[in-house]
């Protein structure tokens, strides 16, 4: 078991919201001009997150996925990637519902959006570009094709996963590529409840520590900011999400699945908030987890290339 993690900060998640909506707003003059972004559901969102102190915990947590997973697309534009604006509209449609969020329709192309922008930034090409109308969902330098599948019931995985196999060797026996990956996306799939309830045991004992700290006069200033910043916390629970994950996975997928010849591993990932609350005061933390299941028929010399491939897919993002 491998992952690549991330967290992010509530103030820089901010910055980086407000010039994701400034881009988006130049696609929609082109595509839709009568639209403001500000009228759409991230305008809404846009609200939220600036009143984030007077929303529940369940609501904070909501917000704070959801506009970490958005501002990954400002790497289209920091990057120049060329791609297909009805696109990028397709995927700020859909419901400001926070309840729902995660199996609104729109992940399935965001997913193969974000997952385009991994393998294009990371082959480091001088002029990436993206488009998603063709029968394969990301094909890259005319070699590597990944099929994408955003898994909305567990029940699912081992079909999707079955029809992404089959799919990737169909686009190389017509010679549209030469290896393939297929790229899950397993976020609604988490056990929220008992991730959450983790988290909170967990931060219990940080917090019991940092006081004992504060009492010594060792530490001074906000216990909460400090205990969601410190890296050995935001590992604990990233790592913890990650096994139920894995575990979620493999329940259903076994360790011994055969991906056929052409399909080199799969990829998989989750991207999930909790809150957390010390003297009156929430604050969400959004962990991103990435991972992979190898073809059990590739050679050692070949893992390991595939295994530094997939690595070099942390661009960031």
């Amino acid at each position: 078991m491998s992952d690549v993690t991330s967290s992010h900060e509530l103030s820089q998640v901010k910055r980086q919201f407000d010039i994701l909506l400034s881009n988006l707003a130049e696609v929609l003059k082109e595509v839709r001009p009568r639209t403001n972004i500000l009228n759409t559901k991230l305008g809404k969102i846009k609200k939220d997150l600036e009143n984030i102190e007077q929303l529940d915990k369940h609501a904070t947590a909501k917000v704070s996925e959801i506009v970490v997973k958005f501002n990954a697309i400002n790497d289209i534009f920091e990057n120049n990637v060329e791609v297909n604006k009805k696109d990028l509209v397709k995927i700020i449609e859909g419901k400001h519902d926070y309840q729902l969020d995660s199996n609104e329709g729109y992940n399935d192309s965001f997913f193969e959006l974000s997952m385009a922008l991994r393998f294009l930034l990371a082959s480091k090409e001088t002029k990436p570009r993206i488009n998603l109308d063709g029968e394969c969902d990301v094909i890259v330098n005319d070699k590597t094709a990944i099929e994408c599948k955003y898994i909305h019931s567990l029940s699912n995985i081992v079909k999707n996963i079955k029809k992404a196999n089959d799919q990737i060797d169909k686009r190389i026996q017509n010679g549209q590529a030469e290896i393939g990956f297929i790229a899950l996306d397993l976020s609604h799939i988490c056990p929220r409840d008992k991730v959450q309830e983790f988290a909170e045991y967990t931060f219990n004992r940080f917090l019991e520590n940092y006081q004992y700290l504060e009492q010594r006069r060792k530490i001074s200033g906000d216990i909460l900011d400090q205990i969601l910043v410190d890296n050995n916390f935001n590992k604990i629970i990233s790592s913890y999400i990650m096994i139920e994950i894995e575990t979620a996975l493999y329940g259903e997928l076994g360790f011994s699945y055969d991906m056929g010849p052409n399909t080199l591993a799969i990829i998989f990932q989750s991207m999930n908030s909790f809150c957390f609350e010390h003297e009156g005061r929430i604050r969400p933390i959004t962990s991103r987890g990435m991972t992979y299941f190898l073809n059990k028929n590739l050679g050692h010399e070949s893992a390991n290339k595939v295994q530094a491939y997939i690595h070099s897919l942390a661009v960031g993002i």
